[in-house]
C-alpha cells in the first residue's frame, strides 16, 4: 500500500480551488456545489489519514522501544560476555545470535 503524498494532496486542493474560481460563472451551481462537497470529503479523508499515520508512527516507536528493552534485558552484559568467551552451549549462542539479528 502506498501512502498519500502530502505534496500531491496540496496540489490537488489548489487546482480544485482554482477550477472552482475559474468556472464559477459558467458552470451550473448544483454541479459546483457537488464538486465542492467532493473536495471537502477528500480533504476530510486526508485529515483522517494523517491522524492515523501519526498514531501508527507512535505505535511503531513504542514497539521499537519495548523491543529494545526486552532485548537488552534478555541479553544482559554477563550473558553476552559468557557467549563471547564461548562459555555457553551452542544452542544458547544461536539464541543470542538470533536476538542480536532482530536489532537490525
Amino acid at each position: 500500500m502506498k501512502g498519500i503524498s502530502d505534496l500531491k494532496h496540496q496540489k490537488l486542493l489548489a487546482i480544485a480551488l482554482e477550477i472552482q474560481r475559474d468556472v464559477e460563472h459558467v458552470i451550473d451551481s448544483e454541479v459546483l456545489y457537488k464538486l465542492r462537497g467532493e473536495f471537502t470529503n477528500l480533504n476530510e479523508l486526508y485529515s483522517q489519514y494523517r491522524e492515523l499515520l501519526q498514531q501508527l508512527e507512535g505505535l511503531v516507536r513504542d514497539y521499537e522501544s519495548k523491543e529494545r528493552a526486552i532485548r537488552s534485558k534478555i541479553l544482559s552484559r554477563s550473558l553476552r560476555k559468557l557467549a563471547k568467551n564461548g562459555q555457553t552451549g551452542a544452542d544458547l549462542r544461536m539464541v543470542i545470535t538470533s536476538l542480536n539479528s532482530c536489532a537490525h
